[in-house]
Order: C-alpha cells, then structure tokens, then sequence
C-alpha cells in the first residue's frame, strides 16, 4: 500500500524505518499505548458483581474490586504487548494495524515481551493480595488469551466464544473478589452480551475487508457479513430474553424490569451502528466512548440497577 511503502520501502522491521523517527516517543508511553487503554474499557464488567450485590456503597468491596480491575487492565494490556511483538510482521501490511508502535518500528518486540511480563507480574501480584480465588481467576483468564492468540482466533465460532469467556471470566472475578455468591444470571447475560458484541466485531471486520482486502487472519476468510447477520439476528433476541427472565425470575424485586429498556435500547443502538455507521463499531470495546446516546444508556442502566438493587437489599443468591 503507497503509506507503507513511503514510510518504509526496504526495511519495514528496523527501529531506524525511515518515517518512523516522526512518530516514535518516549518509551513507556510508547508501551502504554501498545497496551491499548481504550481497550481497558472492556474490564468495567468487573464491577457487574459489586454492582448486582449490592455492595456499591462498602469501602472494602469497592477497593478490592478496583484493584482487580487494575489487575486486568495490566495483564489485558500484557497479551495485548504479546500479541503485537509476535503478530508485527503481518501487522505491517494491514491499514488498521501499521500504525501499532512495534509494526511501525518504533518499540522493539523485546522490549514488548519484557513489558509484558512485568505487567503480568504486577496483575499476579494484585490478585493474589486480594485473594486466592481472584488470582485463580485472573490465570484463568490469561490461559484463554494464550490459547486464544495462539490457536482459539483461527477455529470458526469458538473464536468469538473464547471472546464471550473472557468476559465471563472478568465477572467471575469480581464476584469472587468481594466473596458474594455468584450468580448464574449474572454469568449467563454477560456471556450473552459479550457473544452479541463479538459477533458485531466481526461484522465490522467483514464489512472493512469489503470482500476485496485479504484478511489478516484466515477464519475471517469463512465470515460473511451475511452469515454474521445470522448469528447476530439469533444471539439478539436470546439476550435480552434471558435478561428479561432473570429480572422476572431472578432478581430480588420486580422492580428491576425498569431495566430492561435500557438493556433494549442498549442493544437496539448498537445493531443500528453496525448497519449504518460499520467503521465504528469495528471496536466494539470503544464504542460507547464515541457514541453519546449508547454512553448515556449504559450510566443509566447501571444507576437504575444499582439504586434498586441497594433499595431491595442485594439479589437472592443463585
């Protein structure tokens, strides 16, 4: 492609690339933004345990969950360092991707991997002075990334599951970090949504390939945008049923089917960017950051879910 044949025509590998000495910066920053804070977003589901259990206004639950949620930023942050170091070389001849600071040339993959241990070290260590059960949780979590990134991306459907357990994974542990039981429900719904989200990251992807651009990894290749139609137009309606379900039947007053709206219009707004503005919902993890209404819906949810979950006293255990 003309930019990344302008910037680095001979020597696309090398620290000193030409046109990379424009953008290289000052090295943690430059391993900070390799670790994708913008992505960190997708570690708010911890709180979804502190939040169904009442637990919002207890100083004590609060800090442990924050530290967990610290801790997964650091090791999400980590797979993300490895995952760039070893994907580099492809991730320079794709447009979304060769402007990442190691495709570029400007952060050494070495460099990469040493981050990324000490960040997973940082996250281990966290975890383990919170308690046992978080820190199970959090190696958990980073034995799927590996297995993701290693073979899970590239096996058709699971590919979006092992997305989907990520999250359920980031719920478990902040459950586990305040000793509340866990509820099925909870797990449940948020193994839904994150399905419903993976399956619109696809989509996003199938609709920037154009049918034209060869796909960065090869399952991508098996994806269409009308068989992601598909699964989206199953998984929709399977979400918010089961939320619907466990606000009848699940939760500890009636009152929280005042939340099912947002849940709707959450979702609602969402298939209406990926049908109407596909660019911005390639990051599904971001979105809510750049679309306001879907911003709104989601506060909103959460401080009517909270304001009634702290007036019923917390959900039943389940």
């Amino acid at each position: 492609m003309p930019i990344l044949e302008k910037e680095s025509p001979a020597a696309p590998s090398t620290v000193d690339a030409p046109g990379a000495d424009r953008r290289r910066g000052p090295m943690p920053l430059l391993v900070l933004e390799t670790m994708r804070p913008k992505q960190w977003s997708k570690n708010a589901f911890v709180f979804a345990g502190l939040l169904f259990a009442g637990e919002v206004l207890d100083l004590d639950s609060v800090l442990k969950t924050v530290i967990v949620a610290v801790a997964f930023c650091l090791v999400s942050g980590a797979t993300y360092l490895l995952n760039d170091a070893v994907d580099a070389e492809a991730d320079r001849h794709s447009p979304r991707t060769a402007s990442r600071p190691i495709a570029r040339g400007d952060l050494s993959p070495r460099t990469a991997l040493v981050a990324a241990v000490v960040a997973s070290l940082g996250g281990a260590a966290l975890t383990a002075a919170v308690n046992w059960e978080s820190l199970v949780t959090l190696l958990g979590y980073v034995i799927l990334q590996i297995g993701y990134s290693n073979w899970l991306k590239h096996v058709l459907f699971v590919d979006v599951m092992a997305i989907a357990g990520g999250f359920v994974l980031r719920a478990l542990a902040g459950g586990v970090a305040i000793g509340v039981p866990i509820s099925s429900w909870l797990l449940l719904c948020t193994g839904l949504l994150a399905l419903f989200l993976g399956l619109t990251k696809r989509r996003g992807e199938a609709v920037a390939l154009g049918g034209s651009s060869q796909p960065k990894r090869a399952v991508l290749e098996s994806y269409s945008v009308g068989l992601l139609d598909e699964l989206i137009a199953v998984v929709t309606p399977t979400t918010v049923v089961a939320y619907a379900l466990y606000a009848v039947t699940g939760a500890a007053t009636d009152l929280m089917l005042l939340t099912v709206p947002f849940v709707m219009y959450g979702i609602f707004r969402v298939l209406f960017l990926i049908h109407h503005h596909s660019g911005v919902t390639d990051e599904p993890a971001v979105v809510v950051w750049r679309d306001r209404p879907l911003l709104v819906c989601v506060v909103s949810w959460a401080l009517c879910a909270g304001v009634i979950t702290l007036a019923s006293g917390g959900p039943p255990a389940t």
